[in-house]
């Protein structure tokens, strides 16, 4: 080496050694898919199942937290099932998740569950997925759910017991009888675990319990209860309060409707609807999408939002053709469009809540807004 090249610096050097290094979390994918098995069944009341599944041991952890929630898929159910967890993660065994299952009529998996021992059956777990989860501050819990809805609610106030965090907690839930109430002891363990310092209330709301019952407590629609008992009362001011919502999305529209009336922001009510495969399936607006990606880190099933060209119709619109477009395969650039096939859609609405810059919605028209269309 002369004593030129050994006294040479790069004018950028400085610049180079400078940048960070890349951040491995910006493109990993969130959603983690996991193969695991049916750990336990067992019954919570006449309609609702608790189930407990164990993850294989060689699996990266889901991870999570509280209120979120994964996807579901068992032998001889086509597309999986949304279900939040039903327990905050520090209190799972290793690799088990834990989730409340309705027995809905006509229902593909909880139908499955209900007809034999699914005891060791394996199981497709992915997740988890969701906004839904404990805030920072320490402003007043105001939680409302109802059936099902109960599991990402006692998520998310187990883990607040947890925590010790000095807030006041009001937990309102609404069942249709006595024989649809469940979680007492899970209820009774997050009551004596609150901070003593603050007010944990749990507010039971039986909707059609026989008026000959020997039941003392509220009767009615739990949201109801709670505008004409607490907030027209005064019993509960919504200053310095965050609400979350977990349940029936007749009950979640009617609960943000009340609270939006007497003033909360919306921007302090949380939730996570479930829908359907009756419900519309989001739709992509290509116009806005960026290709930051971020849909596609939180897929649960490989083929519901796929990149895809050559747009079609069989003549009056009524139906979509397209193909798929496998990145590195069959095209070297990034000029197609995403799109979300309505039958493969598991309707989480994943995608809408990750996507930054409002490209997906279930409002959107149904026609695809692509880079690249052709009839």
């Amino acid at each position: 080496m002369t004593a030129l090249q050994e006294n040479f610096h790069d004018p950028f050097d400085h610049y180079i050694r400078k940048l960070p290094s890349p951040d491995p979390e910006i493109k990993r994918k969130r959603v983690n898919i996991n193969q695991g098995s049916v750990s336990s069944v067992t019954n919570l009341t006449h309609d609702t199942l608790k189930l407990v599944v164990k993850c294989d041991a060689d699996v990266q952890p889901l991870g999570g937290i509280a209120g979120q929630y994964a996807t579901l898929k068992v032998p001889g159910v086509r597309k999986p099932r949304s279900y939040s967890f039903a327990k905050a993660p520090e209190n799972e065994n290793p690799g088990e998740h834990t989730f409340f299952i309705r027995l809905v009529p006509g229902g593909e998996l909880s139908g499955w569950l209900a007809h034999g021992d699914r005891t060791g059956e394996p199981v497709e777990i992915s997740g988890p997925l969701g906004t839904f989860q404990l805030d920072p501050s320490n402003d007043t819990m105001l939680c409302i759910a109802g059936g099902s809805g109960m599991s990402a609610v006692i998520a998310i106030i187990e883990h607040a017991a947890n925590l010790g965090v000095a807030r006041d907690c009001y937990f309102f839930y609404g069942a249709r009888t006595q024989k649809d109430l469940y979680c007492h002891e899970e209820i009774k363990a997050v009551q004596d675990n609150w901070n003593h310092g603050n007010k944990f209330e749990f507010i039971p709301v039986l909707s059609e319990e026989p008026e000959d019952s020997d039941w003392d407590g509220p009767r009615g629609f739990v949201t109801e209860h709670l505008k004409n008992e607490y907030l027209d009362q005064g019993k509960l001011g919504l200053d310095g309060v965050k609400a979350y919502f977990c349940g029936p999305p007749p009950m979640i529209d009617h609960g943000v409707k009340v609270l939006s009336e007497v003033g909360l922001d919306e921007k302090n009510i949380y939730f996570d609807k479930f829908e359907d495969a009756s419900s519309p399936a989001p739709v992509v607006d290509n116009t806005k999408c960026v290709l930051c990606d971020e849909c596609l880190l939180v897929k649960p099933v490989p083929n519901c939002l796929v990149e895809a060209t050559n747009f079609r119709t069989d003549g009056d619109d009524s139906r979509f053709y397209f193909e798929r477009v496998r990145p590195a395969h069959t095209s070297g650039l990034y000029y197609n469009s995403l799109y979300i096939d309505e039958n493969e859609c598991v309707r989480c609405f994943a995608c809408v809540d990750a996507c930054p810059h409002d490209a997906i919605s279930v409002t959107y028209d149904k026609t695809p807004k692509t880079l690249r269309m052709y009839k």
